[in-house]
């Protein structure tokens, strides 16, 4: 599988989606072959989209970020033949005053209006995308974002139950005013959101001990900053946790936060996402997660081959000035 730039790959039967989240877009490019697919190039920008965005209205600069990132999406998607697009937005545009008219600013540029899904639905892609990596059993596939968090309970390739949690790493940044990070700003942080996980576990039911998975760039970052400091060892686990926050306090302010494994595009939310999955684990009961690199993307990929959508419309992207 290719990353980032430099392709130009040839083969029929492409399909891709854009997933323009709160805090990261992704790209993800598949080839089909027989029914299925296999990813073939993948890449994420952060973006912060739904950066300042408290009063219900996408701030400027956040948009022209994200016009930027999809025009340079755009130009790696040109080296490809013509191939079916979808681009989904989540709890970025969700209740957003402005969400439509930005989205006809997507359309103008890649030609594909973006499906603003549900928080249900999300929870549902998302489940699609890691569940068929996950196994058989009963399973909970969680997804912190950066405007929401979402449960997903199933078993084997379909979610039974999901839940959309008003819970990102970015909205939450709000419990840290200008950047200060203190011990009573992080605990305002985990009590908020282990109130919210709290609530959506009771409505979901979950089975004493069933397996959890996350998924993300927050849970993708706590894992490698914990795998540095075991030196090995993939995983969750809360006690590994606790220790990582009692090390945080070290830190004043959000944006000073360094740890070896930790992502520099990072370093500014790792605290709210820290109390997050924290939270998490506290309000659940959970002792360890698997993570997986797998996530919303994979799902829109899956929804699409398994609907059949490969063999309608396609969208032809060039490179400008061809």
């Amino acid at each position: 599988m290719k990353t980032d730039r430099g392709v130009n790959l040839t083969a029929a039967s492409y399909i891709a989606a854009i997933d323009m989240g709160s805090n990261s877009f992704h790209l993800l490019i598949g080839q089909v072959r027989h029914g299925a697919w296999r990813s073939c190039y993948k890449t994420e920008r952060k973006v912060q989209l739904a950066a300042g965005n408290a009063g219900g209205f996408l701030q400027a600069d956040p948009q022209m970020r994200a016009l930027a990132c999809l025009a340079e999406f755009k130009q790696i998607l040109g080296g490809y033949d013509p191939m079916p697009l979808h681009i989904v937005a989540t709890a970025s545009l969700r209740g957003m005053a402005n969400a439509e008219s930005f989205c006809r600013q997507v359309q103008s540029l890649l030609g594909v209006m973006p499906e603003v899904v549900s928080g249900e639905l999300e929870a549902e892609l998302v489940y699609l995308g890691v569940g068929n990596e996950a196994g058989d059993g009963a399973q909970l596939v969680v997804d912190i974002g950066g405007g929401s968090t979402e449960l997903a309970f199933g078993q084997g390739p379909r979610m039974a139950r999901g839940r959309s949690v008003a819970v990102g790493c970015l909205s939450y940044l709000r419990y840290f005013p200008e950047g200060r990070l203190g011990r009573a700003d992080f605990n305002a942080a985990l009590g908020a959101a282990r109130v919210e996980f709290e609530r959506a576990a009771a409505e979901l039911a979950l089975p004493p001990g069933v397996a959890v998975v996350g998924c993300s760039g927050t849970l993708l970052a706590v894992e490698q900053v914990l795998i540095a400091r075991r030196g090995h060892s993939a995983g969750i686990y809360r006690d590994d946790l606790r220790h990582l926050v009692a090390d945080l306090q070290s830190f004043t302010r959000v944006e000073s936060v360094f740890f070896a494994g930790l992502p520099e595009d990072r370093q500014s939310i790792f605290a709210s996402g820290l109390a997050i999955v924290l939270a998490l684990f506290e309000a659940l009961n959970i002792d360890e997660m698997a993570v997986s690199e797998r996530g919303l993307r994979e799902g829109i990929l899956e929804r699409s081959v398994n609907a059949g959508v490969v063999s309608t419309a396609s969208v032809e992207i060039k490179h400008k000035g061809e």
